[in-house]
């Protein structure tokens, strides 16, 4: 063997430099992964054609639907199982989903029926070999029949207790009465958004039954456990209709009270342990108090929702500031006539004095002013209308004085769920999210309270047992209520007489009619003027 080289085929010489190359190429060619220097890929797999095309007619479809991609997919999916990434809607048989360097292939057990229009949605959960996972689901729609027609039903699922979106629910459309020859029991399917948005497009006219539920177990069915909620709807060819879908836990117990707390002598604020459906009147509710001491008891002449109660107590407050304003327009208007008439009756005693000779080093007896005031007395004047003279004197030589425009004191609002009287609303719009939180449509969401207004006030410091009944809740289940102690303490924090004691609040229902309508006050304008004034 040569130095310089290896014989080859016993004809030809390689040199020892040009055979390490030719291993180190070999070697380099069998690596994976990215050369090194490449710009970082980032992009997410996207579908560049599918089989079936979009919007075909295929009249006799067979084998099985291809999503095709820009580059090669994993084979894992985000969530579990490669079947669980892939919605077919009808439902007509079972689901196979298997992958290619490229592609995505479906199958349904028994194959795709004739006269079908099928939407079949790929879920955002496939990934490129660098973890880039698809960022919208992608849809396709092809029919073995009909002509597909833009016919949709959307909205949103939302939790009823919390009034968010709820995401990734399972949605079913199911036909209950297409027609006058029978029912279409077909099941369409969808699946909601992060922001709990579904919709089911190209769907079938008729009238449907939508249940949306958490399918937690991926079994496609509808457990009792599983959080879950259902509406109707009706759609005819080429509507789009939208139809908001609220869920609950499932719950077969009654609402029981946990507590009960005085706001003021004649208001309880009462809470439950489950929610109640704030659009559920309460009718047939009762709360009852017994006292302990000599067992007398008494009963509540309102029972509230927790925002009936607020919008009663603002309404009160709303009607209280719109008397005292009109009150103090008065006043005013009363004060003014007073200070006018005071100013006459000085210019008058002005003039009569200055007729009489000397009057200046005799000493003259000054009438009364005249004014609201003759007969009746009057406020020494001070500056320069007497300060430092002595009271005025009447015919009898008596000092009077001066009346006393004292605004009468006016009964607070009823207190808050805080036990405080409710502020007057500044504006017309300064309400308008004083309710907090709501549904998608502006549903209110459900409490866990209720607001008694009782008959006669609670004598303080004394034990009283509250029994409620006929509670329902906001599953529907009846018969809750349930019992707790009652104790107005004597404490200056919830004392009534200095948060304003609504002792009289129950003839506070009285002012307003509904739990909107403020007091007329057009009555009570010709009423302020007779009303009597104390002197002091």
């Amino acid at each position: 063997m040569s130095p310089l080289g290896h014989r080859v085929g016993g004809r030809r010489w390689i040199p020892p430099v040009v055979l390490a190359g030719l291993v180190g190429l070999v070697g380099a060619c069998a690596q994976q992964g990215t050369p090194p220097g490449g710009p970082e890929d980032r992009r997410p797999p996207v579908v560049v054609a599918t089989t079936p095309d979009t919007f075909a007619l295929v009249q006799d479809f067979s084998g099985a639907v291809r999503f095709d991609f820009d580059e090669r997919i994993s084979e894992r999916v985000e969530g579990g199982a490669l079947n669980n990434a892939v919605l077919i809607s009808p439902r007509t048989g079972a689901v196979r989903v298997r992958s290619e360097r490229r592609s995505i292939l479906v199958e349904l057990e028994g194959g795709f029926r004739p006269g079908v229009v099928y939407r079949i949605t790929l879920l955002p959960v496939v990934s490129d070999l660098f973890s880039n996972r698809m960022r919208d689901p992608f849809e396709l729609v092809f029919s073995t029949g009909p002509t597909p027609v833009a016919t949709t039903i959307a909205g949103v699922v939302w939790d009823r207790v919390g009034g968010g979106g709820a995401a990734d629910y399972e949605v079913l459309a199911q036909g209950t009465a297409l027609d006058m020859e029978g029912v279409d029991t077909t099941e369409h399917v969808a699946r909601t958004d992060t922001g709990g948005v579904y919709a089911f497009r190209f769907i079938p006219a008729g009238r449907y039954t939508l249940t949306a539920y958490e399918d937690r177990n991926r079994n496609s069915v509808v457990d009792v456990t599983e959080v879950q909620g259902t509406a109707r709807q009706l759609v005819s060819a080429g509507d789009t209709l939208y139809a908001n879908i609220a869920v609950l836990q499932p719950d077969t117990t009654q609402a029981i009270v946990t507590s009960a707390e005085p706001l003021d002598s004649v208001t309880l604020l009462i809470e439950f342990d489950d929610y109640l459906d704030p659009d559920l009147p309460l009718l047939g509710a009762g709360v009852a108090l017994t006292r302990l001491d000599d067992s007398t008891t008494l009963g509540a002449t309102r029972i509230f929702h927790e925002h009936e109660y607020l919008a009663f107590a603002r309404a009160v407050a709303d009607s209280l500031a719109v008397l005292d304003s009109i009150e103090t327009a008065a006043l005013e208007v009363e004060r003014a006539a007073q200070a006018a008439a005071d100013s006459a009756a000085e210019a008058a005693g002005a003039a009569d004095t200055s007729s009489v000779p000397f009057a200046q080093d005799t000493a003259v007896s000054t009438p009364p002013q005249a004014g609201r005031g003759a007969g009746r007395g009057a406020v020494p004047e001070r500056g320069r209308r007497g300060e430092g003279q002595p009271p005025q004197v009447d015919a009898e030589s008596q000092p009077v004085e001066r009346e006393v425009q004292v605004q009468p004191a006016r009964q607070t609002a009823p207190p808050g769920l805080d036990g405080r009287p409710v502020a007057r609303t500044q504006s017309a719009t300064a309400g308008r999210n004083e309710s907090g939180p709501s549904g998608p449509g502006g549903e209110r969401l459900p409490s866990q309270s209720i607001v008694a207004v009782l008959s006669q006030p609670l004598e303080r410091n004394v034990a009283y047992q509250l029994r409620v009944t006929v509670i329902r809740n906001i599953s529907g289940i009846p018969l809750g209520g349930g019992e707790a102690a009652i104790v107005l303490e004597s404490l200056a924090s919830r004392d009534s007489a200095t948060v304003g004691d609504t002792a009289t609040a129950a003839v506070d229902s009285t002012v307003v009619s509904g739990t909107t309508d403020v007091v007329d006050t057009t009555v009570v304008i010709d009423t302020l003027f007779a009303r009597p004034r104390p002197r002091r």
